[in-house]
């Protein structure tokens, strides 16, 4: 499963557009301790109400994101640019508020950080932004970026946090990670001799 994270919305418009395009690119929708009552996101949402109806709210970021598989925030000028991103099956997005974006804390919750490439004015609205990122991992997830039980492995050897953010926000490819697994098993064997 993958969602789309609003964290504290402030635009009920924007959230309606945002319902739209998850009905639209099969992203289940989460709130996360919005500014105003989903109510006020109908007209927005058009035909999209169902998932308005849907949409789980949470009180905080933490329990938004604790059952998704890969989740991937979103910071203007910061991570990967989205081009070269290799989205994974379930690639879950995080979407900041529309004034001040995701926290550092937030984007910490995330295995990894994409921008999208603009011209010299990186702000981009938030259901702008939400389209572009939702359209672009509707169109592009498949087999190609790490996947959770490369992931898994990673994390029991990489104790240290900043060593796997720092991996994952390098956006390996698949095959890249089954070579880096493949040298840590070589050396743990040399080692074990």
């Amino acid at each position: 499963m993958r969602a789309a994270v609003i964290v504290e919305p402030e635009v009920p418009e924007n959230t309606g557009f945002i319902a739209r395009l998850a009905a639209n690119f099969e992203f289940e929708l989460r709130v996360v301790n919005p500014d105003f009552n989903l109510e006020e996101s109908k007209k927005t949402a058009s035909r999209a109400q169902g998932k308005l109806r849907e949409a789980k709210i949470f009180q905080n970021v933490e329990k938004a994101v604790e059952d998704l598989e890969f989740v991937v925030g979103t910071k203007p000028g910061k991570g990967v640019g989205l081009k070269t991103f290799e989205s994974r099956k379930n690639t879950s997005v995080m979407i900041g508020r529309e004034s001040s974006g995701l926290k550092n804390s937030e984007l910490d919750l995330c295995d990894a950080v994409v921008h999208i490439e603009t011209g010299d004015y990186e702000s981009i609205n938030q259901s702008h932004a939400a389209s572009i990122i939702m359209h672009h991992f509707y169109n592009k997830s498949g087999e190609n970026g790490i996947q959770s039980k490369q992931k898994d492995f990673l994390d029991d050897f990489l104790q240290t946090p900043i060593l796997r953010k720092l991996l994952m926000r390098s956006n390996p490819s698949q095959d890249e990670v089954n070579r880096l697994i493949g040298q840590i098993k070589k050396k743990e064997e040399f080692n074990g001799l």
